[in-house]
């Protein structure tokens, strides 16, 4: 399978704290791709909106890399001209959606809020990167915890994501199982994730009856873990459940990565049972026959 009118839903820019080039470039290397539609959703840590400062952080003797992922909200700002400006040109067969990714929107509910009744924003994925109080999953020495503590950290997990679908102003839910890019990608731990089948369910099921979908992010395929997240399994079974909308999205962080495990995506979505992928216009699905 190809790219050609494929889409890539989750992408970041150098409006993300971590993204590197110019929106115009990710737009470029989608249209080379022959892509359908890409979505540049940027970073908005709603736990880490402010500048360090506020959180009573001295940014002149902390570890720059504990400090990346602060100041949300100036990137934010500075995108919202250059991306409108991006949306109104002609680029051919291509769909450009202006979205953002939401983290932690719990932690930080009325940051979330305000984001959600801007509608200068297409599409939003709600994701989680860290457990509430805790530092992001990337940052956690997992070869140093027991077995117990890695399970209790992945049910917390879970459970938060419950919670945020069951909040649901979001369109899609991002990467599902992220921390198992590190417990089992970084560390090589393996995880039986049907031990939380039950609360996986529960996330399903609601994410279902606000007609709200889940994206097969395919960054877990060019790391060490080897899976796209959530994996086949859990597509399979968000799918038996009755889960219609479903995106696909590479996570690139620079343009060279637009694309990258899409088509594998794709193959994953086909293999379980899903005949169509989604973008989002105004917060509304537009499906993509596959």
């Amino acid at each position: 399978m190809d790219l050609k009118g494929l889409i890539d839903c989750h992408t970041h820019c150098r409006f993300s704290p971590d993204g590197q080039d110019e929106p115009s470039k990710l737009v470029e290397k989608a249209e080379q791709l022959g892509l359908k539609a890409i979505a540049v959703t940027d970073h908005c840590e709603c736990n880490t909106w402010f500048e360090p400062e506020y959180y009573g952080i001295d940014s002149s003797k902390a570890d720059p890399d504990d400090i990346v992922m602060y100041n949300c909200k100036s990137f934010h700002d500075s995108s919202l001209q250059p991306m409108n400006e991006l949306k109104k040109q002609d680029h051919g067969e291509l769909v450009l959606v202006h979205g953002i990714e939401f983290g932690q929107p719990l932690q930080a509910e009325n940051i979330a809020n305000e984001l959600v009744n801007d509608k200068r924003i297409d599409f939003i994925i709600g994701s989680l990167h860290n457990n509430s109080g805790k530092p992001d999953f990337y940052y956690l020495e997992y070869d140093k915890m027991s077995f117990q503590q890695i399970d209790t950290l992945l049910k917390e997990y879970f459970e938060q994501v419950l919670e945020m679908c069951i909040w649901g102003k979001f369109d899609i839910l991002g990467h599902l199982t992220y921390p198992l890019r590190y417990i089992s990608g970084k560390y090589g731990i393996s995880v039986d994730i049907l031990r939380y089948r039950k609360t996986i369910e529960k996330i399903f099921t609601t994410l279902i009856s606000n007609n709200k979908g889940i994206e097969i992010n395919t960054s877990g395929l060019y790391t060490d873990l080897k899976k796209t997240m959530p994996d086949a399994q859990l597509v399979k079974l968000y799918k038996d459940i009755g889960g219609e909308i479903i995106s696909i999205g590479s996570d690139a962080h620079r343009a060279e990565d637009v694309g990258r495990g899409i088509a594998q995506g794709a193959q994953i979505a086909k293999d379980c049972g899903f005949d169509h992928v989604a973008y989002f216009k105004n917060h509304e699905p537009v499906f993509v026959n596959l």
